[in-house]
């Protein structure tokens, strides 16, 4: 007889000759995934002694079942008696199910926050826990509870609202004239709800803005039906644990903001009402300022002493404020303030000037470098991005040019404003250095706050001192101070420049110059700003003063 052999393939060998699996690669295509919802269940009002269930909705949004491990659901920071009334044990793909947790109040009034509830599962992500809290507030009768929400920019109100609304952002918005009222300048209007959660009627008593010139509250609405409080906000939920009944219990407020300089401007929305919680609703207020412009920090570079041999490095933040493009055709270090380029941003030592001690390279937010000719997109409002270029200055001083010359500035040739060239002067060895400043700042500008009747531009008046202080390390001497060429004479007229008491500046020290405003009858608007020249043998040589009136209040 013939004995027939077997061979016997080892499972390894035998799998390998099987097809190729086409799901094998993707190992997560077979496990669960598990999230619960709401992250933040609110009850609502409820009476003292009575009992609430929150319900928490479960789902297995993955591709194998969800396992809960037996005993692992808890309550963290638990404020109030709550029990644990069901755990699902599993949960199928695709499906959802409940995760119910009864509360019972108890007697002391107010509310209740910061419940956490814990659930562990075969879920791999964060290492299987779900995560939820329950908040609710106690009472001994029916109360209005006042909860503001808001929307992100160029969102509507029913896309869904941030809840609470610490902040309403507006982002970018052109400037306008600050001579206008703000009800007439364009601007962007943005919209925080203030609803009754609770299960009383709630009053709505006032909105304002505080602390910002800028903002401006324009409608308390619902719908397109405007009221002006105080106004009645009917009750959200019908009882204890009530469900919220419709859009009945919700008001909109409207927020402005129409900027009149550029840069970032604050201010806070303040809502007023009845509510046992929310009885004050505080929402942030913030924006930017846009113009068609360039801004440069900072606008003095300040090297300092830097010993023979050694390199100084500072950097220039350029930003487009504008919501147009900007386009930089040339940064370059101009060494006579003559308006030619005498090295080029290049970062090359062939385009380094001043006997090589001074170069300037270009660079983009995230590191890269780039050309001496850039374009910067419009602003975002955000710190960041392609709004924005930094520009890296080195000076390695040596025995034969010990220091930078006081007219050497940092230009940018732009495309804006009539092609626009924007300075950064540079300083470095022993130079003054003229700042100027005054009680009224307006952004990059100095303000004089006018009195008088607004609508009667002839009696408007008004004063502001300008401090001049040398904040360099060697002794500054002022020239002339003046309204600059291109001021038209019927705006000169209006304004009488003082004389400081010393034209010699020790480094550190100060002196004053007087502003006086006065309308003349042959003015017929009160748009009277003009650029203050002061001129001076320290860096920039002269410095430009943005003067502007603030019309009465």
């Amino acid at each position: 007889m013939r004995r027939v052999t077997q061979r016997v393939i080892p499972l390894a060998c035998a799998l390998a000759l099987l097809p190729a699996c086409p799901f094998c690669e993707d190992v997560n295509a077979f496990l669960p995934q598990g999230t619960i919802a709401p992250a933040v269940l609110d009850l609502g009002p409820i009476t003292t002694g009575k009992t609430c269930s929150a319900t928490l909705q479960v789902t297995n949004t993955g591709n194998a079942d969800l396992e809960t491990v037996a005993n692992s659901a808890k309550l963290i920071d638990s404020d109030g008696t709550f029990t644990i009334s069901k755990v699902p044990p599993f949960v199928r793909l695709g499906a959802t199910e409940d995760f119910i947790v009864d509360y019972t109040a108890g007697s002391t009034i107010g509310a209740r926050e910061g419940t956490g509830v814990e659930l562990q599962t075969n879920d791999p992500d964060a290492d299987g826990f779900l995560r939820a809290s329950i908040t609710a507030f106690v009472a001994s009768e029916p109360v209005a509870l006042a909860k503001a929400g808001c929307a992100a920019r160029d969102a509507a109100v029913d896309d869904g609202l941030t809840v609470p609304c610490p902040l309403l952002d507006f982002g970018a918005v052109p400037i306008g004239n600050a001579l206008d009222p703000i009800d007439t300048r364009a601007g962007v209007n943005l919209t925080v709800t203030v609803s009754n959660d609770g299960n009383k009627d709630l009053t709505l008593q006032g909105a304002v803005v505080s602390g910002g010139a800028d903002f401006a509250v324009v409608s308390v609405r619902r719908g397109s039906q405007v009221f002006f409080p105080p106004v009645v906000i009917p009750a959200g939920r019908s009882g204890d644990c009530g469900e919220l009944t419709g859009a009945d219990n919700l008001l909109l407020v409207d927020v402005k903001f129409a900027p009149t300089t550029t840069g970032a401007a604050v201010g806070t929305l303040q809502i007023l009402t009845d509510g046992a919680e929310g009885s004050l609703i505080e929402v942030a207020l913030s924006g930017q300022g846009a113009d068609t412009n360039i801004l440069t920090n900072p606008e003095i570079v300040v090297f300092g002493d830097v010993a023979e041999g050694g390199t100084g490095t500072e950097t220039v933040l350029v930003q487009n404020t504008g919501t147009e493009n900007a386009s930089v055709n040339e940064s370059c270090i101009d060494l006579d303030d003559d308006g030619t380029c005498d090295g080029l941003c290049t970062g090359a030592a062939a385009d380094r000037t001043n006997s090589g001690t001074l170069g300037c390279t270009v660079f983009r937010s995230n590191g890269d470098r780039d050309g001496k000719g850039f374009v910067l997109d419009p602003t975002d409002a955000a710190v960041g991005g392609n709004d924005e270029r930094t520009i890296e200055l080195t000076w390695s001083p040596t025995a034969a040019t010990p220091s930078i010359p006081t007219a050497a500035v940092l230009i940018l040739k732009s495309n804006i404003k009539n092609n626009k060239v924007f300075k950064v002067g540079l300083s470095g060895g022993n130079v003054g250095i003229l700042d100027v400043t005054s009680p009224t700042p307006c952004g990059n500008d100095q303000c004089v706050q006018a009195e008088g009747t607004a609508a009667d531009v002839s009696t408007w008046t008004g004063s502001t001192t300008l401090t001049l202080t040398n904040s360099g390390s060697a002794t500054l001497t002022l020239g002339a101070i003046a309204a600059d060429d291109d001021t038209p004479s019927t705006i000169a007229d209006d304004w009488t420049i003082g004389t400081p008491l010393t034209t010699t500046l020790a480094p550190g020290a100060s002196a004053t110059v007087t502003l006086s405003y006065a309308n003349t009858p042959n003015d017929a608007n009160g748009n009277d700003g003009f650029n203050l020249i002061i001129e001076h043998n320290g860096v920039l040589s002269r410095s430009l003063v943005s003067i502007r009136i603030i019309q009465p209040q």
